[in-house]
């Protein structure tokens, strides 16, 4: 080991440790309405960078407890100047499953280099099927962008997944009477993407509700369109896996199946995050809070 680790953080984890989410930089060249990791996060301001030694020592200790997938994070993560060398240390340290988060902005040059193509998986981060609904969220000719590394990156044989938030807009019909959330899981079919994952906007009364700026939605408003969407995926009528949000349901479905709606990685104890200045977490929602699990001294 390269840290020295307290025996409460050893038994806590034991065996259980499957992946690592690491947030190798704090910046981003972007400024997405909803995004946690702005500059102005206060108790984030020490360090907004990991040094890549660091970086080599925990995913390496990390390793050696058991964790198999590690996840390449950020701010934007392609902005991390050791990124490749990072990747390529990391196969080397036997992790078997290597994927990134990306808001698709980088020179598609990068989709080139021997070391960007030993990730099993690139994950691009959209909000909205046109640009005139992701653009005024994460920024003029963002979509363009990220579609053109999309499309580049499936001609090179790439993994790719999309990431995206469920806004305002998105619960929202076209002039055809179709919900622009089923939009978007028929654009990225188009695509050629392996997978589409969905984030809800919420405000609960915590701190992190103020980076969701003023897109969110209310819970009834999902429940317009929640069923309407699983109803599609259980007919089977998208071509691809759809995964959208647990976060709330009805009792009576809860019931039905309280593994997965109960499910929990404090429970699992199954992955940790790691932010540039130390702080780790186990928990995702205390991400945009000052609260964290412990931090490296």
């Amino acid at each position: 080991m390269n840290y020295i680790m307290d025996q409460e953080f050893k038994d806590y984890f034991g065996e259980n440790l499957k992946q690592v989410f690491l947030y190798l930089v704090d910046a981003c060249n972007l400024s997405c309405v909803q995004c946690l990791y702005k500059l102005d996060i206060g108790f984030q301001a020490s360090k907004k960078e990991i040094d890549f030694e660091d970086a080599v020592k925990l995913i390496s200790d990390f390793r050696e407890m058991g964790a198999k997938k590690l996840t390449l994070m950020g701010g934007e993560p392609t902005l991390y100047k050791s990124l490749l060398e990072l990747i390529k240390k990391s196969k080397e340290l036997g992790y078997e499953y290597v994927r990134i988060d990306t808001n698709g902005q980088f020179d598609s040059k990068l989709l080139e280099k021997t070391e960007f193509k030993m990730l099993d998986e690139v994950t691009f981060s959209m909000d909205g099927p046109t640009a005139q609904i992701n653009d005024p969220i994460r920024g003029k000719g963002s979509f363009e962008k990220c579609v053109a590394n999309i499309k580049r990156a499936k001609e090179l044989g790439y993994n790719i997944d999309i990431t995206s938030c469920i806004s305002k807009e998105m619960i929202k019909r076209d002039e055809n009477g179709n919900l622009y959330l089923d939009r978007m899981i028929r654009f990225a079919e188009e695509l050629g993407i392996e997978k589409i994952n969905f984030h809800n906007l919420f405000k609960t009364g915590v701190p992190r509700d103020y980076f969701t700026g003023n897109i969110d939605i209310s819970v009834d408003d999902w429940f317009e369109v929640k069923e309407e969407i699983e109803q599609k995926i259980e007919n089977n009528e998208y071509k691809i896996p759809v995964r959208i949000p647990s976060s709330f349901t009805t009792k009576e479905k809860f019931l039905r199946n309280p593994e997965y709606y109960g499910f929990c990685v404090c429970k699992t104890r199954s992955s940790i995050l790691v932010h540039p200045n130390g702080i780790l977490r186990i928990c995702p929602l205390l991400i945009g809070t000052p609260y964290r699990y412990c931090k490296i001294l």
